[in-house]
C-alpha cells in the first residue's frame, strides 16, 4: 500500500502543479482569459486516437470525457481517490 500512496501523493501534486502553473499563466499572458489543459492538449490528438476505434460507443464515450476533463481536476480526483483507499485498507 506504500505505493498506492505514493502514486496518490504524487497525482495531487501533479494536480496543483498544473492548476497553479495555469493559474500563473493566466497572470503573466495579456488578453488571454483562464486556460484548462486537458490530457489531449497534454498528449496530442494522435496519442489519443485510438479510442474511437473502440467497438463498444459507451466505453468511447467515457474514455472521451475523461480525456477532456481539466487536467489538474483528474489528478487530483484521482489522487484522493487513491489516498482514501490507501487509508482504508492500509495495513497498521
Amino acid at each position: 500500500m506504500k505505493t498506492m500512496k505514493r502514486v496518490g501523493l504524487l497525482l495531487v501534486a501533479a494536480g496543483l502543479c498544473v492548476l497553479g502553473y495555469q493559474g500563473i499563466e493566466s497572470i503573466m499572458t495579456e488578453g488571454t482569459s483562464y486556460y484548462d489543459y486537458t490530457l489531449l492538449d497534454m498528449l496530442g490528438e494522435n496519442a489519443l486516437a485510438w479510442h474511437k476505434n473502440l467497438p463498444i460507443n459507451t466505453v468511447a464515450r467515457g474514455i472521451q470525457y475523461v480525456i477532456n476533463v481539466p487536467a489538474y481536476a483528474l489528478f487530483l480526483i484521482v489522487g484522493a481517490v487513491l489516498l482514501v483507499i490507501n487509508g482504508i485498507f492500509a495495513k497498521k
